[in-house]
């Protein structure tokens, strides 16, 4: 082999060292400095380990110091219950068939808690005669749109009431009210209806009948004691209601008859309403338990709202057996045999 050959070798076999040391000591610095890296990172990491417990240790400690007071506060709590004499219950509370909310709105200078008294009055006028309770809550609202009952259900399936009286007219608060509550316990629902002038009616109606009650009951027993003296007020109105509509002798049969396709037409005329409620007054009057007949009414098939025949016969077929008499007794002032 010539040394010029030998030499080339040699040089290409140094040459290749020297990039396998510099590749070697490419990949040893890389190493080093993840190995760094990762030291630092446990390091770092090791740091707040340390900080993380400090923190959840002060925590404990703050959480160990509420515990101790809150036991303390429980105990006082326990003791000033020991000392105090068991709650009489309302007759709201005693008597209670519907639970009521009221929210704020346009009141005027009625307070949410005199509104509720008003109300709780009002409904305790036929709770006395309900065998079961309304099962959804009323909600009680104000904001100029009322008074409604809407069909739509709250949040909490609440029947939304919507008032318009303000300023402490609890007389007008507590006939807005009735009414509305009679739609609730007639099971108001959107379907068509052409005898939806006979639920508008008996509301009408229960409106009367709550005012007159509520005038007695706060001759001795308002809401308030310094109240007394808005018994007087309350039948006042209800009086003046009843004037409007006369005292005529004209059979109620006659004025249905004479009226039928007006009230078929717009189950809200005010004017026949009011007419036909005055004379089923004394009806209800005379039989406050027919309230709870009223529960019975709109739950059959929509076929029975074509003829105020079939409505009444469906509303008789499954009232309780107490209450059949009253509905054939109902059906008769209207000119509509039903049997017994």
């Amino acid at each position: 082999m010539s040394s010029k050959r030998l030499s080339r070798e040699f040089a290409m076999r140094e040459t290749g060292l020297w990039e396998d040391g510099k590749r070697s000591a490419a990949r040893v610095a890389i190493i080093v400095a993840v190995g760094c890296a990762l030291t630092g990172v446990l390091l770092s990491g090791a740091a707040r380990g340390q900080d993380v417990e400090a923190v959840l240790k002060g925590k404990i400690t703050e959480l160990e110091a509420e515990n101790k007071a809150l036991r303390l506060l429980l105990g006082q709590i326990q003791t000033v219950l020991g000392k105090t004499p068991p709650a009489v219950k309302s007759e709201m509370q005693r008597n209670a068939k519907f639970r009521l909310f009221v929210s704020p709105g346009d009141w005027g200078s009625s307070s949410l808690v005199d509104v509720k008294k008003v109300c709780e009055s009002a409904g305790l006028a036929f709770a006395p005669h309900l065998g079961q309770a309304i099962a959804a809550p009323l909600l009680v609202e104000n904001d100029g749109t009322g008074p409604i009952t809407l069909y739509r259900r709250g949040e909490n399936n609440e029947h939304i009431v919507r008032l318009n009286s303000v300023d402490r007219a609890w007389a007008q608060l507590a006939f807005q009210f009735s009414h509305e509550l009679c739609h609730v316990m007639c099971n108001y629902r959107n379907v068509e209806n052409e005898q939806l002038w006979f639920e508008e009616t008996l509301c009408e109606c229960a409106s009367l009948f709550a005012l007159r009650q509520m005038a007695e009951t706060w001759k001795s027993n308002p809401p308030y004691s310094n109240w007394k003296s808005y018994s007087s007020a309350l039948n006042d109105y209800a009086m003046e209601r009843l004037k409007e509509q006369g005292t005529g002798t004209e059979p109620l049969k006659d004025i249905y008859r004479a009226n039928r396709p007006e009230l078929e037409a717009l189950g809200t005329n005010r004017n026949l309403n009011n007419m036909i409620a005055a004379r089923l007054l004394p009806l209800f009057e005379k039989n406050p338990a027919a309230w709870e007949a009223v529960r019975f009414i709109n739950l059959g098939p929509v076929v029975e709202n074509r003829t105020f025949e079939r409505y009444l016969s469906g509303w008789h077929s499954r009232v309780p057996e107490q209450h059949k008499a009253f509905v054939v007794q109902l059906a008769e002032e209207f000119g509509i045999p039903l049997g017994s």
